[in-house]
Protein backbone atom coordinates (compact mmCIF):
# COMPACT_ATOMS: atom_id res chain seq x y z
CA UNK A 1 0.00 0.00 0.00
CA UNK A 2 1.21 3.47 -0.76
CA UNK A 3 2.43 5.34 2.28
CA UNK A 4 0.34 8.38 3.20
CA UNK A 5 2.08 11.68 3.87
CA UNK A 6 1.87 12.69 7.54
CA UNK A 7 0.22 15.90 8.67
CA UNK A 8 2.64 18.79 8.95
CA UNK A 9 2.53 21.98 11.11
CA UNK A 10 3.42 25.25 9.41
CA UNK A 11 3.62 28.79 10.96
CA UNK A 12 1.00 31.25 9.77
CA UNK A 13 0.16 34.84 10.65
CA UNK A 14 -1.50 36.59 13.60
CA UNK A 15 -0.44 33.84 16.02
CA UNK A 16 -1.87 31.02 13.90
CA UNK A 17 -0.37 27.79 12.69
CA UNK A 18 -1.92 25.55 10.11
CA UNK A 19 -1.94 21.79 9.87
CA UNK A 20 -1.49 20.45 6.37
CA UNK A 21 -3.21 17.16 5.62
CA UNK A 22 -3.29 15.49 2.24
CA UNK A 23 -5.88 17.39 0.30
CA UNK A 24 -6.73 20.02 2.89
CA UNK A 25 -5.40 22.57 5.38
CA UNK A 26 -6.95 23.29 8.79
CA UNK A 27 -6.05 26.48 10.64
CA UNK A 28 -5.41 26.43 14.39
CA UNK A 29 -3.93 28.81 16.90
CA UNK A 30 -2.00 28.26 20.10
CA UNK A 31 -3.84 30.28 22.76
CA UNK A 32 -2.20 32.08 25.67
CA UNK A 33 -2.96 29.21 28.05
CA UNK A 34 -1.28 26.72 25.77
CA UNK A 35 -4.45 25.18 24.28
CA UNK A 36 -5.15 24.89 20.58
CA UNK A 37 -8.08 26.90 19.29
CA UNK A 38 -9.65 26.96 15.89
CA UNK A 39 -10.02 30.19 13.98
CA UNK A 40 -13.75 29.92 14.53
CA UNK A 41 -13.25 29.65 18.27
CA UNK A 42 -10.90 32.66 18.20
CA UNK A 43 -13.43 34.79 16.32
CA UNK A 44 -16.12 33.82 18.82
CA UNK A 45 -13.84 34.74 21.68
CA UNK A 46 -13.00 38.13 20.08
CA UNK A 47 -16.71 38.75 19.60
CA UNK A 48 -17.32 37.90 23.23
CA UNK A 49 -14.56 40.30 24.39
CA UNK A 50 -15.91 43.07 22.16
CA UNK A 51 -19.30 42.72 23.86
CA UNK A 52 -17.97 43.22 27.35
CA UNK A 53 -19.28 46.46 28.92
CA UNK A 54 -16.01 48.33 28.42
CA UNK A 55 -15.16 51.75 29.85
CA UNK A 56 -12.43 53.05 27.58
CA UNK A 57 -9.53 55.50 28.14
CA UNK A 58 -10.20 56.44 31.72
CA UNK A 59 -8.05 59.33 32.97
CA UNK A 60 -4.79 57.95 34.29
CA UNK A 61 -5.28 59.79 37.57
CA UNK A 62 -8.28 57.67 38.58
CA UNK A 63 -6.95 54.26 37.50
CA UNK A 64 -3.34 53.12 37.43
CA UNK A 65 -1.95 49.73 36.52
CA UNK A 66 1.21 48.01 37.70
CA UNK A 67 2.25 44.99 35.64
CA UNK A 68 5.21 43.56 37.48
CA UNK A 69 7.81 46.34 37.56
CA UNK A 70 6.07 48.36 34.82
CA UNK A 71 3.52 51.11 35.39
CA UNK A 72 1.12 50.88 32.45
CA UNK A 73 -1.98 52.63 31.18
CA UNK A 74 -5.24 50.73 31.51
CA UNK A 75 -6.89 51.48 28.19
CA UNK A 76 -10.21 49.79 28.92
CA UNK A 77 -11.84 48.10 31.90
CA UNK A 78 -14.98 46.10 32.66
CA UNK A 79 -16.28 43.89 35.46
CA UNK A 80 -14.83 40.87 33.65
CA UNK A 81 -11.34 42.12 32.89
CA UNK A 82 -9.20 44.91 31.56
CA UNK A 83 -6.90 45.86 28.71
CA UNK A 84 -3.51 47.48 28.38
CA UNK A 85 -1.17 48.08 25.48
CA UNK A 86 2.56 48.07 24.89
CA UNK A 87 4.55 49.57 22.07
CA UNK A 88 6.60 46.38 21.82
CA UNK A 89 5.32 42.84 22.48
CA UNK A 90 5.71 41.66 26.05
CA UNK A 91 8.30 39.07 26.94
CA UNK A 92 7.34 35.73 28.47
CA UNK A 93 8.59 37.01 31.82
CA UNK A 94 6.43 40.13 31.52
CA UNK A 95 3.33 38.10 30.62
CA UNK A 96 3.74 36.07 33.81
CA UNK A 97 4.32 39.12 36.02
CA UNK A 98 1.75 39.86 38.75
CA UNK A 99 -0.86 42.60 38.38
CA UNK A 100 -1.91 45.37 40.77
CA UNK A 101 -4.50 48.05 40.04
CA UNK A 102 -4.98 51.33 41.91
CA UNK A 103 -8.56 52.72 41.89
CA UNK A 104 -9.17 56.33 42.91
CA UNK A 105 -12.11 56.83 45.27
CA UNK A 106 -13.66 60.32 45.00
CA UNK A 107 -15.31 60.07 48.43
CA UNK A 108 -12.07 59.43 50.32
CA UNK A 109 -9.69 61.12 47.85
CA UNK A 110 -7.43 58.09 48.16
CA UNK A 111 -6.42 55.07 46.11
CA UNK A 112 -7.52 51.51 46.74
CA UNK A 113 -4.80 49.12 45.57
CA UNK A 114 -5.94 45.64 44.57
CA UNK A 115 -3.53 42.78 43.95
CA UNK A 116 -4.98 40.54 41.24
CA UNK A 117 -4.21 36.98 42.21
CA UNK A 118 -6.06 35.34 39.33
CA UNK A 119 -5.44 37.73 36.40
CA UNK A 120 -5.15 35.57 33.27
CA UNK A 121 -3.97 36.69 29.86
CA UNK A 122 -6.93 36.04 27.60
CA UNK A 123 -5.84 37.66 24.37
CA UNK A 124 -2.76 39.20 22.78
CA UNK A 125 -3.61 41.20 19.68
CA UNK A 126 -1.13 43.03 17.49
CA UNK A 127 -2.42 46.30 16.07
CA UNK A 128 -0.84 48.88 13.78
CA UNK A 129 1.21 50.68 16.42
CA UNK A 130 1.06 48.53 19.53
CA UNK A 131 0.04 45.23 21.05
CA UNK A 132 -3.16 45.05 23.11
CA UNK A 133 -3.37 42.61 26.01
CA UNK A 134 -6.70 41.52 27.48
CA UNK A 135 -6.78 40.03 30.97
CA UNK A 136 -9.65 38.35 32.75
CA UNK A 137 -10.25 38.12 36.51
CA UNK A 138 -13.02 36.81 38.77
CA UNK A 139 -11.95 38.58 41.97
CA UNK A 140 -14.84 40.01 43.92
CA UNK A 141 -12.92 43.04 45.24
CA UNK A 142 -11.88 43.88 41.66
CA UNK A 143 -15.50 43.73 40.47
CA UNK A 144 -16.69 45.93 43.35
CA UNK A 145 -13.95 48.49 42.64
CA UNK A 146 -14.87 48.64 38.95
CA UNK A 147 -18.55 49.18 39.80
CA UNK A 148 -17.71 52.00 42.22
CA UNK A 149 -15.35 53.61 39.69
CA UNK A 150 -17.96 53.44 36.93
CA UNK A 151 -20.59 55.05 39.17
CA UNK A 152 -18.33 57.88 40.33
CA UNK A 153 -16.97 58.54 36.85
CA UNK A 154 -20.46 58.73 35.33
CA UNK A 155 -21.55 61.11 38.12
CA UNK A 156 -18.54 63.32 37.45
CA UNK A 157 -19.30 63.45 33.71
CA UNK A 158 -22.93 64.35 34.39
CA UNK A 159 -22.01 67.11 36.86
CA UNK A 160 -19.37 68.43 34.50
CA UNK A 161 -21.80 68.61 31.58
CA UNK A 162 -24.83 69.91 33.45
CA UNK A 163 -23.32 72.33 36.00
CA UNK A 164 -20.65 75.01 36.25
CA UNK A 165 -17.35 74.44 38.02
CA UNK A 166 -18.59 75.78 41.35
CA UNK A 167 -21.58 73.42 41.36
CA UNK A 168 -19.30 70.55 40.40
CA UNK A 169 -17.00 71.37 43.31
CA UNK A 170 -20.01 71.57 45.64
CA UNK A 171 -21.21 68.12 44.60
CA UNK A 172 -17.77 66.55 44.99
CA UNK A 173 -16.30 68.35 48.03
CA UNK A 174 -18.96 70.42 49.77
CA UNK A 175 -17.59 73.68 48.35
CA UNK A 176 -20.05 76.54 49.17
CA UNK A 177 -21.00 77.46 45.62
CA UNK A 178 -23.72 79.87 46.74
CA UNK A 179 -21.07 82.17 48.29
CA UNK A 180 -19.45 82.72 44.90
CA UNK A 181 -22.08 85.35 44.18
CA UNK A 182 -20.71 87.75 46.80
CA UNK A 183 -17.97 90.13 45.53
CA UNK A 184 -16.73 93.42 46.91
CA UNK A 185 -16.78 96.44 44.64
CA UNK A 186 -13.07 97.14 44.30
CA UNK A 187 -9.64 96.22 45.60
CA UNK A 188 -9.63 99.05 48.14
CA UNK A 189 -12.81 97.73 49.78
CA UNK A 190 -11.37 94.24 49.65
CA UNK A 191 -8.21 95.31 51.46
CA UNK A 192 -10.20 97.18 54.11
CA UNK A 193 -11.89 93.89 55.00
CA UNK A 194 -8.73 91.80 54.81
CA UNK A 195 -6.48 94.13 56.79
CA UNK A 196 -8.98 95.24 59.40
CA UNK A 197 -7.20 92.97 61.88
CA UNK A 198 -3.84 94.73 61.53
CA UNK A 199 -3.34 96.97 64.54
CA UNK A 200 -0.59 99.00 66.13
CA UNK A 201 1.02 95.99 67.79
CA UNK A 202 0.54 93.34 65.08
CA UNK A 203 4.15 93.06 64.00
CA UNK A 204 5.47 93.67 67.50
CA UNK A 205 3.37 90.71 68.65
CA UNK A 206 4.68 88.64 65.76
CA UNK A 207 8.27 89.36 66.80
CA UNK A 208 7.42 88.65 70.45
CA UNK A 209 6.14 85.25 69.40
CA UNK A 210 9.47 84.48 67.80
CA UNK A 211 11.25 85.65 70.95
CA UNK A 212 9.18 83.16 72.99
CA UNK A 213 10.32 80.35 70.70
CA UNK A 214 13.94 81.30 71.23
CA UNK A 215 14.42 81.94 67.53
CA UNK A 216 15.61 85.44 66.56
CA UNK A 217 13.67 86.85 63.61
CA UNK A 218 14.56 89.35 60.92
CA UNK A 219 11.71 91.58 59.67
CA UNK A 220 11.64 92.66 56.02
CA UNK A 221 9.40 94.72 53.74
CA UNK A 222 9.06 93.88 50.05
CA UNK A 223 8.96 96.74 47.51
CA UNK A 224 7.67 95.05 44.38
CA UNK A 225 6.45 97.70 41.93
CA UNK A 226 7.33 101.16 40.57
CA UNK A 227 4.85 102.95 42.85
CA UNK A 228 6.78 101.78 45.91
CA UNK A 229 10.19 102.47 44.36
CA UNK A 230 9.23 106.10 43.69
CA UNK A 231 7.60 106.58 47.08
CA UNK A 232 10.54 105.16 49.03
CA UNK A 233 13.05 107.32 47.13
CA UNK A 234 11.02 110.46 47.83
CA UNK A 235 10.41 109.94 51.57
CA UNK A 236 12.21 109.31 54.79
CA UNK A 237 11.90 105.65 55.68
CA UNK A 238 9.62 106.15 58.72
CA UNK A 239 7.29 108.36 56.67
CA UNK A 240 7.30 105.84 53.85
CA UNK A 241 6.36 102.90 56.10
CA UNK A 242 3.44 104.89 57.47
CA UNK A 243 2.33 105.80 53.92
CA UNK A 244 2.73 102.18 52.79
CA UNK A 245 0.19 100.88 55.30
CA UNK A 246 -2.19 103.79 54.78
CA UNK A 247 -2.13 103.19 51.02
CA UNK A 248 -3.13 99.60 51.79
CA UNK A 249 -6.29 100.77 53.59
CA UNK A 250 -4.92 100.59 57.15
CA UNK A 251 -5.86 103.98 58.68
CA UNK A 252 -3.93 103.42 61.93
CA UNK A 253 -0.60 101.97 60.71
CA UNK A 254 1.25 99.44 62.88
CA UNK A 255 4.60 100.00 64.54
CA UNK A 256 6.97 98.72 61.89
CA UNK A 257 10.78 98.79 61.93
CA UNK A 258 12.15 96.37 59.32
CA UNK A 259 15.72 95.14 59.24
CA UNK A 260 15.78 94.48 55.53
CA UNK A 261 14.23 95.62 52.24
CA UNK A 262 13.36 93.29 49.37
CA UNK A 263 13.53 95.16 46.06
CA UNK A 264 12.01 93.81 42.84
CA UNK A 265 9.10 91.67 41.69
CA UNK A 266 9.34 87.88 41.76
CA UNK A 267 6.65 87.35 39.11
CA UNK A 268 6.64 90.09 36.46
CA UNK A 269 9.75 91.30 34.58
CA UNK A 270 7.99 94.55 33.67
CA UNK A 271 7.74 95.58 37.32
CA UNK A 272 11.47 95.45 38.02
CA UNK A 273 13.13 98.79 38.81
CA UNK A 274 15.14 100.48 36.11
CA UNK A 275 18.88 100.34 36.58
CA UNK A 276 18.94 103.95 37.71
CA UNK A 277 16.12 103.31 40.21
CA UNK A 278 17.79 100.14 41.46
CA UNK A 279 21.07 101.73 42.40
CA UNK A 280 19.30 104.74 43.90
CA UNK A 281 17.20 102.38 46.04
CA UNK A 282 20.25 100.42 47.12
CA UNK A 283 22.22 103.56 48.00
CA UNK A 284 19.33 104.90 50.09
CA UNK A 285 18.84 101.54 51.84
CA UNK A 286 22.54 101.51 52.72
CA UNK A 287 22.38 105.03 54.14
CA UNK A 288 19.42 104.03 56.28
CA UNK A 289 21.17 100.82 57.47
CA UNK A 290 18.78 98.35 55.83
CA UNK A 291 20.08 95.03 54.59
CA UNK A 292 19.27 94.44 50.91
CA UNK A 293 17.70 91.55 49.04
CA UNK A 294 17.16 91.91 45.29
CA UNK A 295 14.38 89.84 43.72
CA UNK A 296 14.65 88.64 40.13
CA UNK A 297 11.64 87.27 38.16
CA UNK A 298 11.71 84.46 35.61
CA UNK A 299 14.24 85.13 32.86
CA UNK A 300 12.96 85.84 29.36
CA UNK A 301 15.43 84.91 26.64
CA UNK A 302 15.24 88.43 25.23
CA UNK A 303 16.38 89.74 28.64
CA UNK A 304 19.40 87.45 28.96
CA UNK A 305 22.04 89.97 27.90
CA UNK A 306 20.49 92.76 29.98
CA UNK A 307 20.39 90.51 33.06
CA UNK A 308 24.04 89.52 32.62
CA UNK A 309 25.04 93.18 32.41
CA UNK A 310 22.93 94.10 35.44
CA UNK A 311 24.50 91.34 37.53
CA UNK A 312 27.95 92.56 36.52
CA UNK A 313 27.17 96.13 37.59
CA UNK A 314 25.59 94.92 40.83
CA UNK A 315 28.74 92.96 41.60
CA UNK A 316 30.82 96.09 40.98
CA UNK A 317 28.55 98.06 43.34
CA UNK A 318 29.02 95.42 46.05
CA UNK A 319 32.77 95.56 45.67
CA UNK A 320 32.79 99.38 45.91
CA UNK A 321 30.57 99.31 49.01
CA UNK A 322 32.29 96.23 50.45
CA UNK A 323 28.89 94.59 50.88
CA UNK A 324 27.29 91.26 50.12
CA UNK A 325 23.82 91.44 48.59
CA UNK A 326 21.21 88.70 48.57
CA UNK A 327 19.66 87.70 45.25
CA UNK A 328 16.33 85.86 45.13
CA UNK A 329 16.27 83.84 41.90
CA UNK A 330 13.08 82.54 40.30
CA UNK A 331 14.68 81.04 37.22
CA UNK A 332 17.47 78.47 36.88
CA UNK A 333 19.10 80.59 34.19
CA UNK A 334 19.36 83.53 36.58
CA UNK A 335 20.69 81.20 39.28
CA UNK A 336 23.41 79.98 36.92
CA UNK A 337 24.41 83.52 35.95
CA UNK A 338 24.52 84.65 39.59
CA UNK A 339 26.93 81.89 40.62
CA UNK A 340 29.69 83.62 38.66
CA UNK A 341 29.74 86.45 41.24
CA UNK A 342 30.92 85.48 44.73
CA UNK A 343 29.65 88.75 46.25
CA UNK A 344 26.06 87.51 45.94
CA UNK A 345 24.26 85.35 48.46
CA UNK A 346 21.65 83.39 46.49
CA UNK A 347 18.15 82.48 47.71
CA UNK A 348 15.66 80.02 46.19
CA UNK A 349 12.66 82.07 45.06
CA UNK A 350 8.95 81.28 45.24
CA UNK A 351 8.70 80.18 41.59
CA UNK A 352 11.45 77.60 42.08
CA UNK A 353 10.43 76.52 45.57
CA UNK A 354 7.20 75.01 44.28
CA UNK A 355 4.38 73.84 46.54
CA UNK A 356 0.78 72.75 46.18
CA UNK A 357 -1.29 75.73 47.34
CA UNK A 358 -4.77 77.00 46.63
CA UNK A 359 -7.39 79.07 48.51
CA UNK A 360 -9.78 76.13 48.07
CA UNK A 361 -7.43 73.70 49.80
CA UNK A 362 -9.75 73.61 52.82
CA UNK A 363 -12.27 71.74 50.69
CA UNK A 364 -9.73 69.17 49.53
CA UNK A 365 -10.78 65.70 50.63
CA UNK A 366 -8.33 63.11 51.84
CA UNK A 367 -4.97 63.40 53.55
CA UNK A 368 -3.75 67.01 53.26
CA UNK A 369 -0.53 66.29 55.15
CA UNK A 370 0.89 65.20 51.79
CA UNK A 371 1.12 68.91 50.90
CA UNK A 372 3.28 69.82 53.89
CA UNK A 373 6.58 69.00 52.22
CA UNK A 374 8.22 69.57 48.87
CA UNK A 375 11.57 68.88 47.23
CA UNK A 376 13.49 71.25 49.51
CA UNK A 377 12.72 69.00 52.48
CA UNK A 378 14.99 66.36 50.89
CA UNK A 379 18.55 66.69 52.23
CA UNK A 380 20.17 65.54 48.98
CA UNK A 381 18.32 68.26 47.05
CA UNK A 382 19.46 70.98 49.46
CA UNK A 383 23.03 69.69 49.13
CA UNK A 384 22.69 69.91 45.34
CA UNK A 385 21.37 73.49 45.53
CA UNK A 386 24.28 74.49 47.73
CA UNK A 387 26.94 72.77 45.63
CA UNK A 388 25.61 73.87 42.25
CA UNK A 389 24.21 77.36 42.96
CA UNK A 390 25.39 78.31 46.47
CA UNK A 391 21.74 78.43 47.56
CA UNK A 392 21.30 78.19 51.33
CA UNK A 393 18.19 80.31 51.94
CA UNK A 394 14.70 79.28 50.86
CA UNK A 395 11.72 81.60 50.32
CA UNK A 396 8.36 80.27 51.55
CA UNK A 397 4.81 81.62 51.71
CA UNK A 398 2.25 81.46 54.48
CA UNK A 399 -0.31 79.37 52.65
CA UNK A 400 -1.69 77.32 55.50
CA UNK A 401 -0.28 73.95 54.43
CA UNK A 402 2.64 73.66 56.80
CA UNK A 403 0.79 71.41 59.26
CA UNK A 404 2.85 70.47 62.29
CA UNK A 405 6.05 69.68 60.43
CA UNK A 406 9.27 71.67 60.53
CA UNK A 407 10.72 73.59 57.67
CA UNK A 408 13.95 72.12 56.29
CA UNK A 409 17.34 72.76 57.81
CA UNK A 410 18.93 75.97 56.60
CA UNK A 411 17.71 79.55 56.36
CA UNK A 412 13.99 79.96 55.78
CA UNK A 413 12.12 83.17 54.92
CA UNK A 414 8.33 83.40 55.29
CA UNK A 415 6.38 85.78 53.02
CA UNK A 416 3.02 86.88 54.35
CA UNK A 417 0.07 87.34 54.22
CA UNK A 418 -0.26 86.54 50.48
CA UNK A 419 0.83 83.47 48.55
CA UNK A 420 1.12 83.02 44.79
CA UNK A 421 -0.86 80.26 43.08
CA UNK A 422 -0.47 81.02 39.34
CA UNK A 423 1.89 83.13 37.23
CA UNK A 424 1.76 83.71 33.47
CA UNK A 425 4.44 84.95 31.09
CA UNK A 426 1.53 86.33 29.05
CA UNK A 427 -0.23 88.77 31.34
CA UNK A 428 -3.99 87.98 31.63
CA UNK A 429 -4.71 91.47 33.02
CA UNK A 430 -3.11 93.13 29.99
CA UNK A 431 -5.17 90.93 27.66
CA UNK A 432 -8.39 91.61 29.55
CA UNK A 433 -7.79 95.37 29.37
CA UNK A 434 -6.83 95.41 25.67
CA UNK A 435 -8.93 92.56 24.23
CA UNK A 436 -11.82 92.32 26.66
CA UNK A 437 -10.95 88.74 27.59
CA UNK A 438 -8.09 87.13 29.43
CA UNK A 439 -8.09 84.06 27.16
CA UNK A 440 -6.33 85.58 24.10
CA UNK A 441 -3.01 86.11 25.86
CA UNK A 442 0.10 87.29 24.04
CA UNK A 443 3.61 88.46 24.89
CA UNK A 444 3.73 91.96 26.36
CA UNK A 445 6.56 94.05 24.94
CA UNK A 446 5.56 97.57 25.96
CA UNK A 447 3.73 97.33 29.26
CA UNK A 448 1.34 100.22 30.12
CA UNK A 449 1.08 98.85 33.69
CA UNK A 450 -2.65 98.39 33.94
CA UNK A 451 -1.93 96.65 37.24
CA UNK A 452 -1.27 100.00 38.92
CA UNK A 453 -5.03 100.62 38.89
CA UNK A 454 -6.65 97.30 37.94
CA UNK A 455 -6.92 93.87 39.51
CA UNK A 456 -9.07 90.76 39.21
CA UNK A 457 -11.49 90.29 42.09
CA UNK A 458 -12.90 86.94 43.19
CA UNK A 459 -15.65 85.82 45.57
CA UNK A 460 -14.93 87.37 48.93
CA UNK A 461 -14.92 84.06 50.83
CA UNK A 462 -12.00 82.75 48.76
CA UNK A 463 -9.65 85.55 49.88
CA UNK A 464 -7.82 85.75 46.57
CA UNK A 465 -7.14 88.27 43.83
CA UNK A 466 -5.46 88.63 40.45
CA UNK A 467 -2.56 91.07 40.77
CA UNK A 468 0.08 91.81 38.14
CA UNK A 469 0.46 88.69 35.98
CA UNK A 470 -0.37 86.34 38.87
CA UNK A 471 -3.09 85.03 41.15
CA UNK A 472 -2.66 85.31 44.91
CA UNK A 473 -4.41 83.79 47.88
CA UNK A 474 -4.33 85.28 51.37
CA UNK A 475 -3.79 83.67 54.75
CA UNK A 476 -5.65 85.74 57.36
CA UNK A 477 -4.60 83.55 60.29
CA UNK A 478 -1.19 85.23 60.45
CA UNK A 479 -2.92 88.56 61.18
CA UNK A 480 -5.55 87.26 63.61
CA UNK A 481 -3.19 85.85 66.26
CA UNK A 482 0.31 87.09 65.35
CA UNK A 483 2.04 86.18 68.61
CA UNK A 484 0.93 82.54 68.43
CA UNK A 485 1.80 82.38 64.74
CA UNK A 486 5.22 83.92 65.42
CA UNK A 487 5.98 81.34 68.08
CA UNK A 488 4.86 78.53 65.77
CA UNK A 489 7.04 79.73 62.89
CA UNK A 490 10.01 80.20 65.23
CA UNK A 491 9.73 76.64 66.52
CA UNK A 492 9.47 75.30 62.98
CA UNK A 493 12.62 76.91 61.63
CA UNK A 494 11.63 80.30 60.16
CA UNK A 495 14.18 83.06 60.82
CA UNK A 496 12.85 85.87 58.60
CA UNK A 497 9.43 87.41 57.99
CA UNK A 498 8.85 89.25 54.69
CA UNK A 499 5.77 91.50 54.58
CA UNK A 500 4.13 92.34 51.27
CA UNK A 501 0.58 93.71 51.14
CA UNK A 502 0.59 93.85 47.33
Amino acid sequence: MPRRSPARLFPGVDGFFYLSFPGKQVYWMVSENGRFESMKQKKEREKEISQWPWISMLPFGILAGYWGKREVRITAISEYGFQTRLAAPATVEQKNAPWELAFYDQKTAAYQRILLRDATLLQEKEEDFDTVYTFVTDQEDYRNAVQRLALQYSQYIRWKMEDDDAALAEEMTGYPAEQDAFHLENLEEQKKVWFSGIGKETFTALQNGFAESGQPVELALELDRPEWYTAYLSMESAVFFDAYFRKNQIPDPPIFHPDRLYIGNAFCPHLAPTEEELFALMDKACRESFSITLTFPFLLEENLSETQQRLQRLAEWCERKNKTVELVVNDWGTAHLATHFPVFSICLGILLNKRKKDPRMAYKLGDRTLFEKNSVHAAFYREYLKAEFRIERYEWESCGNTGTGKFPEGKNSMHLPFYQTNTSQYCPLYTACTKGSRSAQMPVRECPRFCEKQAFLYPEHLRMMGRYNSLFGMNLTVLQDPETIGKMYGLRGIDRIVVNLL
